[in-house]
């Protein structure tokens, strides 16, 4: 582990973007808002893991991020470090870690997963991190093998706020050709007066069925395997205030969500939250998955995915639906991102979090005037009136130059990134390929976060 210092390199990626490089356009809002003002902003991640062969070395690619509810000063990222090209995942996932609210950084590697950080498996891919009630921290990913058929989910824990972390447990470990496990994701049940307090899901495409399980020893030992729904992908599980379940996936054409009044044994038919349109940008790999979240004050659901269905150019707006009533039915989609129509720029891969009837969404960005550019941004906004409109978008950090990005299927920034948030702040996670710092090097792919405070 070690403290994350500004190097030489993040330094003058972020003053190329504050001095307007090609394709990172300024600061925009319309109007002075309740979150108007990104700080923070800082490389928080670079690989750490020793570059293996096959790999792509000094990039990372697909962090999520967490903060503490019950003190909004701990943040916890993790990430995939040292992509592969072919045959996916990592050489091995890393985190980063904040106690002062996303000032300052440690990063590190999860112990014992792969054999680059003393594990049993060749890769690991698909991190994802969640808090427990009581300030425990879960890292969850899919470890699995290049030379044989052995893969798994895993979940690991952090006693102290995610400095340090135990060993993995493996919450399903397959050794059979006709299984493999892919999409995790992860939730903890935080709220006192559920049932099922403490609890913790995974939840992941299991080559066909989304599948389920839950531990209520903190992750030690894990229930039976539970179907969610005979297919689909994209898997995101949300804990309701009074315990109910919720899970949010792509069902290969529409969106669709599940809800469990037992804790995950079993689940309500599913409901249609809306058909997708979405487009896969030129020569990119960008998932078009869905990610949700959940107001924990006020009980409303959040989905969001890219989406062409209000545009006719073939890009994609990001858009967002909710429920109010429990997953029972959802709202007509309201598209999120202020351009114009027909702007020609591309809006992909979001994610959103909400807080206090504030909902916070990040999604990425590309130019398409005259082609496709080779810029990709990132961007935030934000509602104040639960979803139905919104305001204040900022463009967050230097931009994305593709020419050193990861390429997994396409140039590869991840199927997903992250955003949390406290209440009074929302922190952004993300990846950007900027030029090596190394003569001749071919990528260099680090982690961002921003803070956007009220």
């Amino acid at each position: 582990m070690k403290p994350r210092r500004a190097t030489g390199v993040a330094l003058l990626a972020l003053v190329s973007w504050l001095l307007a490089v090609p394709g990172a356009p300024a600061v925009a809002s319309d109007a002075p808002s309740a979150f108007g003002r990104a700080r923070g902003v800082q490389e928080i991640s670079e690989q750490g893991v020793p570059p293996a062969p096959g790999s792509e070395p000094d990039t990372e690619v697909e962090p999520d991020i967490a903060v503490d509810p019950n003190d909004p000063n701990i943040v916890v990222a993790v990430v995939q470090q040292g992509r592969y090209p072919s045959g996916g995942g990592s050489v091995g996932p890393g985190f980063a870690t904040s106690h002062d609210g996303g000032r300052r950084w440690v990063e590190g590697n999860l112990p014992g997963l792969t054999e680059a950080t003393g594990g049993e498996f060749d890769r690991a891919t698909d991190p994802a991190v969640a808090f427990g009630p009581d300030g425990s921290v879960y890292a969850n990913t899919l470890p699995f093998n290049d030379g044989n058929c052995r893969n798994g989910i895993a979940v690991q824990r952090s006693d102290d706020g995610g400095l340090t972390w135990g060993d993995p447990v493996l919450a399903q470990d397959d050794l059979s050709c006709s299984f493999f496990n892919d999409k995790n994701w992860i939730a903890v049940d935080t709220f006192p007066g559920s049932p099922h307090f403490g609890r913790v899901y995974t939840a992941w495409y299991r080559s066909g069925p989304i599948v389920l399980r839950y531990s209520d020893d903190r992750g030690e030992t894990w229930g039976p395997l539970r179907t969610v729904s005979s297919s689909g992908t994209g898997a995101i599980p949300v804990v309701q205030p009074g315990g109910d379940l919720t899970v949010v996936y792509d069902a290969f054409g529409a969106m669709r969500s599940v809800t469990s009044h037992d804790g995950g044994n079993t689940f309500d038919p599913a409901v249609t939250i809306n058909t997708f349109q979405g487009h896969d940008p030129p020569d990119m790999r960008t998932g078009a998955l869905p990610a949700a979240a959940i107001d924990r004050t006020t009980g409303v659901l959040y989905a969001v995915w890219q989406d062409g269905r209000f545009r006719s150019d073939g890009l994609n707006d990001t858009v967002i639906s909710t429920s109010s009533n429990g997953g029972r039915s959802w709202s007509p989609l309201v598209r999120v991102n202020p351009d114009p129509g027909n702007s020609e720029l591309d809006h992909f891969t979001p994610d959103v979090a909400a807080l206090d009837g504030f909902v916070h969404v990040t999604y990425r960005t590309r130019d398409n005037e005259g082609g496709p550019s080779k810029f990709v941004g990132e961007r935030y906004i934000h509602s104040e009136d639960g979803g139905a409109t919104f305001e204040g978008e900022l463009v967050l950090g230097p931009p994305t130059n593709l020419d050193y990005a990861a390429e997994a299927g396409g140039k590869f920034l991840g199927d997903y990134m992250g955003v949390t948030t406290s209440g009074r702040a929302a922190h952004a996670v993300w990846n950007v390929a900027s030029r090596p710092p190394q003569p001749g090097a071919e990528y260099h792919q680090t982690t961002w976060s921003a803070v956007i405070r009220q």
